[in-house]
């Protein structure tokens, strides 16, 4: 929830400006929702590599949920949508049920949705072994946003794992964790559906991702980018890290 309309104009800005430098580099912004339309504006004719999200999506159309803003609504504003982040699953209690009900209705708008998954505690021991609950606790979140969607559509959902204990901390999660943790997610999704699924579907790091340590899960070709938060709203950070995505992918 940040940050003033003023400064998101600005931050938006600086973005477009910077990015015209960088190849290979997909970038979405999420602002809050009553900006979406002003950094809309900012953005026009910012060319491919810079998108719009929204911050979550109701799952309803249109009906008596005031306050609530559809994927319906957004279909012209966005092309993304960020589903299930930790936040809505522990202040508003939204559920698994819930969350795949917003990713079809997403899907059904052309919205790509942004899946956040993540463990309260670490899902894999320093030893390697899992801990069953943390680890079923996470897998089902995958598994339970993939359910019912057409497989023709799955590529179009991207996964950030985005582990609870990292989340606003300086704890983040190593690189090699977070490659470990997805690749055993990419197995979960291909023992259901096909090897060639698993690797069509984005994965994205997200948990106190900074400058410092953006190109630690970045080298890993598994990890198809980040899902940045603090440093998202401090222009030159966030444009190092971009930086250092470019160096790295191109």
């Amino acid at each position: 929830m940040y940050p003033t309309l003023s400064d998101a104009i600005i931050l938006a800005s600086g973005i477009k400006k910077h990015l015209e430098e960088l190849q290979g580099v997909q970038v979405v912004i999420a602002p809050p929702t009553p900006w979406l339309v002003p950094v809309k504006e900012t953005l026009h004719r910012s060319g491919k590599h810079l998108h719009l999200s929204s911050q979550n999506a109701w799952s309803e159309d249109q009906g008596a949920f005031t306050g609530e803003t559809s994927a319906y609504l957004l279909k012209d504003i966005v092309k993304f949508a960020i589903i299930g982040h930790s936040e809505r699953r522990s202040i508003n209690k939204e559920d698994n049920v819930l969350i795949s009900k917003k990713i079809k209705a997403c899907l059904r708008w052309q919205i790509r949705p942004i899946v956040c998954v993540g463990e309260l505690k670490k899902a894999q021991n320093s030893d390697g072994t899992l801990d069953q609950y943390e680890w079923s606790r996470l897998s089902n979140q995958v598994m339970d946003a993939l359910e019912g969607v057409n497989k023709d559509l799955l590529e179009q959902i991207i996964i950030a794992y985005e582990p609870v204990w990292a989340i606003g901390t300086s704890n983040a999660a190593t690189g090699e964790y977070a490659y470990k943790i997805i690749e055993r997610l990419r197995e979960r999704i291909a023992k259901k559906y096909t090897g060639m699924v698993a690797s069509s579907i984005n994965f994205l790091y997200g948990g106190s991702v900074n400058a410092q340590n953006s190109s630690e899960f970045l080298r890993y070709p598994q990890i198809n980018g980040l899902l940045v938060g603090n440093a998202s709203v401090n222009i030159k950070e966030f444009i190092e890290i971009c930086r250092q995505a470019s160096l790295l992918r191109v």
